[in-house]
């Protein structure tokens, strides 16, 4: 049973899917930070992409930023794989067929249809020469040219289409498959924001409440979609209220949801 665990940054997917890891007999994989996993084969360029995606963050550029993302869930098969093979159960962290269309419309609405400047040479300068050169040799694996900006103007553009296009097209470049159940983990937007405020190495661009406030939303309607059979077939959707719980109970409830899929 593939399961996506999926919310709102602050609502503590990776501790919850940490502790269960700790102890659970189960396959984990994590969609955007595969060094999250100590036993990852993919973690020194994971940590590679999350100092890039902290370099967009600073410079604010959500083309940038998004072309991180996607070069990160361009991990997501290879990783899935590796963490399913021989289990009953594999939990994602994110997923990349759900999570792009909830960010990817909202990143699109943020975007201007500008000139990068400076901002692309910028960006390479604040990553750690080692690191950048593991982030531009992926970049030319992944979509063929070392510079980011087209890349990210192009996914930004995807996000101005419906849904199930994204979702196809997604589908198709990155070589996954929707998951069988997704667990969503719900927390009203200021105690999101709370969390997010407490966590060491601060918050990133889109961490406010209005932005939290429409992905919270659409979760919802990606969800429901997903549920309806939008993907070509019932996804089992379920939806988790964390508020006021600590991880143990957190984890107990996303453990309780499993066992009854």
């Amino acid at each position: 049973m593939r399961t996506a665990l999926v919310g709102t940054d602050g609502t503590g997917k990776t501790t919850v899917l940490r502790r269960i890891r700790e102890t659970r007999e189960v396959g984990v994989v994590h969609a955007i930070r595969c060094h999250d996993d100590p036993h990852s084969p993919f973690a020194e360029l994971s940590l590679a992409l999350a100092g890039a995606s902290a370099a967009a963050d600073a410079l604010g550029r959500v083309q940038l930023k998004v072309a991180v993302l996607y070069l990160q869930l361009c991990l997501y098969g290879p990783a899935e794989r590796q963490a399913g093979a021989g289990r009953r159960i594999l939990l994602a962290d994110r997923h990349p067929l759900i999570d792009p269309l909830v960010y990817l419309p909202l990143f699109a609405r943020l975007a201007r249809d500008e000139e990068p400047g400076d901002d692309v040479q910028n960006w390479w300068r604040k990553q750690e020469p080692g690191a950048a050169r593991a982030v531009r040799d992926w970049l030319r694996e992944c979509s063929g040219g070392t510079d980011p900006w087209p890349l990210g103007t192009e996914l930004l553009r995807l996000g101005t289409r419906s849904g199930p296009e994204i979702h196809h097209e997604l589908g198709r470049r990155l070589g996954v498959t929707t998951p069988d159940a997704v667990l969503l983990l719900d927390l009203p937007v200021q105690e999101a924001l709370r969390r997010i405020g407490e966590r060491a190495g601060g918050s990133e661009l889109h961490e406010t409440v209005s932005f939290l406030s429409s992905t919270r939303q659409r979760y919802g309607e990606v969800l429901d979609w997903l549920g309806g059979a939008g993907a070509g077939r019932e996804v089992v959707v379920r939806r988790i209220d964390c508020s006021g719980l600590s991880v143990d109970e957190v984890a107990g409830r996303v453990w309780e949801a499993l066992e009854q899929l």
